[in-house]
């Protein structure tokens, strides 16, 4: 197996394990997201929406013939994340996460070319 494709499952692993746990504290309603969302005036069913969400583009990095729709997906929700956060005046290292999330969801994007 070549370096470029241990990096870029590492790159994909180290992305939708995250995206997992994030995404099963939103579908399980963990208080600290509920609060959150109550706060940012997101009703609860749109929370637990975005965890399945992101459940499922963590799921669709895994195989090549549904990732394009898992990082396009993925975009929209951080582009969303980073709007809510600076709408918010969230403290700016909870706006710069999304942004480094993003610039990881890019290097996954290109590996997916370059191997």
């Amino acid at each position: 197996m070549e370096i470029k494709t241990i990096i870029f499952w590492v790159l994909i692993i180290a992305y939708a394990i995250p995206g997992f746990i994030f995404g099963f504290k939103k579908l399980s309603g963990q208080k600290v997201s509920i609060e959150h969302f109550k706060r940012w005036g997101y009703p609860l069913w749109f929370m637990h929406f975005l965890g399945f969400i992101e459940i499922a583009c963590g799921l669709l990095l895994l195989f090549n013939a549904t990732r394009m729709y898992g990082i396009v997906i993925y975009a929209i929700l951080i582009i969303g994340a980073i709007y809510t956060h600076l709408k918010n005046n969230d403290p700016r290292k909870y706006v710069m996460t999304p942004v480094y999330v993003g610039l990881h969801l890019l290097a996954i994007f290109l590996f997916t070319f370059w191997i």
